[in-house]
């Protein structure tokens, strides 16, 4: 039988074209009775014995209709028969002549289209018989319409059924391929929603097919069809220890499952905790996946990995190295800001978020990546976040670009190899679970990214709550650490503190105490030799120590951030202390070997902290927040956190920073405890109470991001240099506030790099190319434009050397040490701890040799800093200081003579020669800001010879303070009180009015300009301790202000004395005008701006014609004039003719008369412009010979300036070298 015709258990093909060029065919008829033979045409092996029974006299099968079904956009018949499936091939032409050939047949009777069986027997009545006998005798009648309608019937039947015989025979020869029984659906679930299940099972079966079909189950990520259809492994070679260290990472486990993500999702988040392995483990996943690969066409793109430091990107590089077997440099690189080592077959490249941010203004799709980790997402840096942001577009576009192109190959298209697009993969990895930002904010991620969160291999940590909550969290964390070290076992302990005057002054008293504590051990040795009896009863009990000695300090927490570190109760408390349990605890614990560390601790000294501990000594490091997630300190079992932390917090509407203590986040304090668990069980002590955690107005549940506490000037400029105009549409993953990016495009407005509507200057394009703040390119394009008005400057290389030294000086922070209590520690290679008291002597005098020490100390360097201080500017004398560093033979011993930060001087040192070069790269680009003097080479030696006593010359001390000038326009401060000398001879700072805010700021004791104290000056920061105190002063001329400050200042409006004038050097009418700057209405120097005013500037312009001051020629020709050129200024002079005819010839037209240049070119057009105006000013004596004259004007106003008025000209340029 023919199966399930037009039923619902007939299986068609969907969507499979098979056969373009067969034509469908679809009929439908009423089964009747006729006879066929068994040998019908049925070519095939396969069919022929099943057509022959079907087709046979076998008994009681009755007659079935053949359906054809429609599938659409397939051209092809499909029939159905006993599980054996067939093709239709017929043309139209071939469909038409076959019915016309069997039109006839059915005519005669002899064709049908219904399969004939066997008749079953039917009982014959005598009627019958007797009608068939009369019929043979009687003759032949009309046939009546029923059995012309009957006969018509069996003809079509008859031609049916010789196109079922031809189609039989079709169907054989196109059989088609047994595979295609797995693409096939039941007709019954047509027009029913297909579930996710099926979809996922239909989609495995047309990827095995190799058919592409438009209703996948991803419909949106076409791009990873290939992913997930040839599986890609490349086969890494580790050494046996690395294998084995795998084996422990948590994260290996998850290989699989990450893989998947990151095959099936364009973004993936992957979060575990600190020593999971996804730093390094990650980036070998997709390596041994074929990203990176350039034998795979879809994953040829690098793998790119961000780091937010470089320490952490020149490690993670040199071990994920190791790890493959590859080489550093070569299948392995990393970028840093100073350092760069990428091979031409780098597969694994390793950098700084800065860099990738730099790479994406000058290729936005970022082509050579085909995969992008961001690591340590939960850090929230600034660039980071801006990486986040513009990758969610980056993505979104790389895969829209992908699939048109796909679309234009499938259509015939032919696209270069180098220009197919590939899709981006971008992988965020977090130590926390604070991702909300990432996974809600649909602004940012369309679809929401899946989230894996690999298991740590943490041990566990007890974290013991205080009862109160102190204010003197310093004292508190010192008798913890005496407590674990009397009573605890062996272990490390790591102390949290805000800062590193706190961190030095902790290890000051730790090592106090472990001279006592190792001197009474001694003597208590040899106290026990001695026969006595010991009750160990009391010695248990004398041991018990509680935090809460004082019963009225447990009665309410207190949550002030205020602690003075200095305060002689607190010193006291100390010291009673130690007196009173250091004989107990000298019994049982050995030394302490105290070790500091924070940010600005040189390399060496922080290497300290993972060497060996000396034997019979426990280590006690005090630590900054750098500790939490930077380094990992092997042996720490114990932590003492204060729940402290130092945070530079930034006011956008004064720009006034301020370093405040304040509580940490609940995130933080889960980041110290879990530091205690890294190699064993551990403790984590919190010097706080639980009641206070709980608390999310004390204690919140995540640090702010960054973006929150910086300015934003620099954000803004990248995004509007990239073409994204309305900046607070950008998807910050934590959008900023409006105020904020207000005040940043205020700012840029003010250095020009903005105009007033908001778009990039030529000036704001160029200096979007330099990897520094705004307000640093500023002042250096500034300097280079101001240098080409000096060709031929002969020591021009020298002061660019100096220009880029300033900018960056002005980049990194303050080199000079002011705290001289950690100068010891942090230049001294001696452990403290390490000496011993030769000579008898109390604390009190000790403390005061300690302090006459210091004060040598800074005698010491205020004389050795005095010979390279400039008093009228800080940034020169930093910048002098950096030319004698590096010409010096021994830079350690000279930062250790003249008290400078070592790091901040080498890191000073790096930024300077990378800016040098930047500038000449950027000349090659930008013309407007090249440099034309010297090469840099040149610049070079400049920079190499060994200076005199001041090696700038004072005009170029002033070019150079012109241009911090224009980068620090908008932050000046005005003297209101001179530096005074009260009568106890203590030197009173000066105090400043700044324009950013209403009160009082002062003028570090430190600074270079504090002794003369300028009247004007910029500060590049305003940082308030106990009051607010500008850093980074230069003085300037108050004249300045109105040239690169203009948009802050009022002017007045024209002056009528001074009166107006016309410079024939500039060729520019120009008025006086009294300008005033600021909120507080500083007046100004007058100064000469450009009249709007048409009616007065083509008055002036006049005036100066006549008088000779545009051409030349008129000057000798005053006397024969009818009148006084002036008289255009009085009130009643428009009245008169040959004022109003001048005046009027002017300014006929759309652009008035009031320059030299117009007026030449209108003279160019019409000779005889104003001949007949000028000559009524002329004496009617003289009038024969204007001729000449007007002749002589006419050659005069194709001349240029310098050659028409050479004095004034060369008067003027003296007049510009000299300032």
């Amino acid at each position: 039988m023919v199966s399930g015709i037009g039923l619902c258990g007939c299986l068609v093909l969907t969507g499979v074209v098979l056969n373009p060029t067969s034509l469908l065919v679809s009929n439908r008829s009423k089964g009747e009775t006729s006879g066929i033979s068994p040998s019908s045409n049925l070519s095939a092996p396969k069919s022929l014995p099943f057509a022959r029974t079907l087709l046979g006299g076998s008994r009681g099968l009755k007659v079935v209709n053949l359906v054809h079904f429609v599938l659409i956009p397939v051209f092809s018949s499909i029939l159905i028969v006993e599980g054996v499936v067939m093709t239709i091939e017929l043309s139209p032409i071939e469909l038409d002549q076959s019915f016309s050939e069997n039109m006839d047949t059915n005519l005669n009777g002899d064709g049908s289209n219904a399969i004939i069986l066997p008749q079953e027997k039917k009982n014959k009545g005598k009627g019958a018989g007797k009608a068939s006998g009369k019929s043979k005798t009687k003759v032949p009648q009309k046939m009546s319409k029923t059995k012309e309608r009957k006969l018509k019937q069996i003809q079509e039947e008859k031609a049916k059924r010789l196109l079922l015989s031809r189609s039989i025979e079709v169907l054989e020869k196109h059989k088609i391929w047994d595979g295609a029984y797995s693409l096939m659906k039941c007709s019954g679930t047509i027009g029913q929603r297909e579930t996710l299940r099926e979809k996922c099972r239909w989609a495995v079966e047309f990827s095995k097919a190799d058919i592409v079909h438009q209703n996948s189950v991803f419909p949106t990520n076409v791009m990873f069809m290939d992913c997930m259809s040839t599986p890609i492994i490349v086969h890494v070679s580790r050494p046996k220890e690395v294998e084995e260290t795998r084996r422990d990472l948590p994260i290996v486990m998850m290989e699989q499952e990450i893989m998947e993500a990151i095959n099936e999702h364009p973004v993936v988040i992957i979060c575990g905790e600190t020593g999971c392995g996804k730093t390094t483990q990650v980036p070998q996943f997709l390596y041994e996946a074929g990203f990176g690969s350039k034998d795979h066409s879809d994953r040829k793109g690098m793998i790119g990995v961000t780091q937010p430091r470089r320490v952490a990107v020149l490690a993670t590089a040199k071990r994920v190295a190791f790890e493959l077997g590859l080489h550093l440099g070569k299948e392995v690189g990393f970028q840093v800001r100073h350092d760069k080592m990428i091979g031409s077959s780098c597969s694994v490249k390793f950098m700084t978020d800065g860099i990738l941010l730099r790479e994406v203004q000058n290729d936005f799709l970022l082509r050579q990546y085909s995969v992008l980790i961001l690591d340590e997402a939960h850090e929230r840096s600034l660039n980071t976040d801006i990486l986040i942001g513009m990758l969610s577009r980056v993505v979104r576009l790389r895969q829209k670009l992908y699939i048109e192109q796909q679309e234009k190959l499938m259509s015939g298209v032919k696209i270069s190899p180098e220009n197919i697009i590939m899709p981006l993969r971008l992988v965020l990895m977090s130590a926390t679970l604070h991702v909300e930002d990432f996974i809600s904010y649909r602004k940012l991620f369309i679809d929401t990214p899946p989230v894996l969160e690999v298991a740590d291999r943490q041990y566990p940590v007890t974290v013991h709550f205080s009862k109160n909550t102190k204010v003197d969290y310093l004292g508190q964390a010192f008798k913890k650490v005496m407590t674990i070290h009397k009573m605890l076992p062996p272990g490390g302990i790591l102390v949290f503190v805000t800062g590193q005057r706190e961190v030095e002054f902790l290890c000051k008293k730790l090592r106090e105490a472990s001279r006592r504590l190792t001197k009474r051990s001694f003597k208590l040795e040899i106290e026990s030799n001695l026969p006595s009896y010991v009750d160990m009863k009391e010695i248990n009990e004398a041991c018990q120590f509680n935090d809460d000695e004082n019963p009225h300090d447990a009665e309410m927490d207190c949550y002030s951030s205020d602690s003075e570190l200095e305060s002689g109760s607190e010193s006291e408390d100390v010291d009673v202390w130690i007196e009173r349990h250091l004989e107990t605890a000298a019994r049982s614990a050995g030394a302490l070997h105290v070790l500091p560390l924070y940010a600005m601790l040189p390399a060496n000294a922080q290497l300290r902290v993972f060497a060996d501990v000396p034997e019979g000594k426990r280590l006690v490091v005090v630590a900054t927040n750098v500790a939490e997630t930077s380094l990992t300190i092997p042996s720490i079992k114990y932590v003492v956190d204060t729940g402290k932390e130092k945070v530079k917090n930034y006011k956008y509407t004064s720009g006034m920073a301020a370093y405040e203590v304040q509580w940490i986040s609940k995130a933080s304090a889960a980041q110290r405890a879990g530091r205690a668990g890294r190699t064993g069980p551990g403790h984590c002590y919190r010097l706080y109470s639980s009641a206070a955690f709980g608390k999310d107005d004390i204690f919140a549940k995540f640090s702010c991001p960054q973006i929150t506490k910086v300015p934003l000037d620099g954000v803004v400029l990248l995004l509007k240099s990239m073409g994204i105009d309305k900046v607070v549409n950008f998807p910050f993953p934590t959008p900023p506030k409006i105020e904020a990016l207000v005040e940043a495009e205020k700012c840029l407005k003010a250095l020009n790099a903005l105009d007033p509507q908001g778009r990039v200057t030529r000036l704001g394009k160029a200096m979007a190319q330099y990897p520094m703040s705004p307000r640093h390119s500023c002042m250096l394009l500034t300097f280079i434009e101001i240098m080409k008005s000096h060709p031929g400057y002969l020591r021009a290389d020298l002061v660019l050397a100096y220009a880029v030294a300033v900018a960056a000086a002005l980049s990194v922070s303050n080199p000079v040490i002011v705290d001289y209590e950690a100068v010891s520690s942090t230049l001294d290679d001696v452990d403290h701890e390490e000496k011993k008291d030769e000579k008898p002597g109390t604390e009190k005098m000790k403390e005061k040799m300690e302090k006459q020490v210091q004060k040598k100390a800074k005698a010491a360097a205020r004389e050795a800093r005095a010979r390279f201080c400039n008093p009228s500017s800080d940034a020169l004398t930093i910048a002098h200081a950096l030319q004698l560093f590096e010409l010096s033979d021994d830079p350690i011993t000279f930062c250790k003579t003249n008290a400078l930060h070592l790091k901040t001087m080498r890191e000073m040192s790096k930024l300077r020669k990378q800016l040098l070069q930047l500038v000449f790269v950027q000349s090659k680009v930008c013309e407007e800001f090249s440099w034309n003097h010297g090469k840099i080479n040149d610049v070079e030696c400049s920079w190499r010879k060994y200076p005199e006593k001041q090696p700038l010359l004072l005009n170029e001390e002033k070019l150079l303070r012109l241009a911090i000038c224009a980068g620090w326009a908008d932050r000046v401060a005005k003297r209101i009180r001179v530096v005074s000398e009260s009568e106890d001879q203590k030197v009173k700072a000066a105090q400043y009015e700044s324009c950013a805010l209403m009160e009082t700021v002062f003028l570090d004791r430190w600074s270079s300009a504090s002794q003369s104290a300028p009247e004007f000056l910029v500060y590049t920061e305003l940082l308030r301790s106990k009051r607010p105190y500008m850093h980074g002063v230069t003085a300037v001329n108050a004249d300045w202000l109105v040239k690169y400050a203009s948009p802050l200042c009022i002017f007045s409006a024209p002056l009528t004395d001074p009166k107006p004038y016309y410079d024939p050097l500039i060729d520019q009418v120009l008025c006086w005008v009294r300008p005033t700057f600021g909120p507080h209405n500083w007046e100004l120097p007058l100064h000469s701006l450009p009249i709007k005013d048409t009616t007065l500037r083509v008055s002036v312009f006049a005036s100066a014609l006549l008088e000779g001051n545009v051409l030349p020629c008129l000057k000798s020709a005053q006397k024969f004039l009818a009148a006084p050129p002036s008289d255009i200024f009085r009130p009643e002079a428009p009245g008169q003719r040959r004022v109003g005819d001048l005046l009027n010839r002017l300014k006929i037209g759309s652009r008035p008369i009031d320059s030299r240049a117009m007026l030449r070119e209108i003279w160019s057009e019409i000779p005889q412009f104003l001949y007949t105006e000028i000559q009524q000013w002329f004496q009617r004596k003289i009038r024969y010979c204007f001729a000449e004259i007007w002749q002589q004007m006419h050659e005069e106003a194709k001349m240029e300036c310098n050659e028409l008025f050479p004095k004034r000209a060369k008067k003027d340029g003296k007049k510009m070298k000299k300032h």
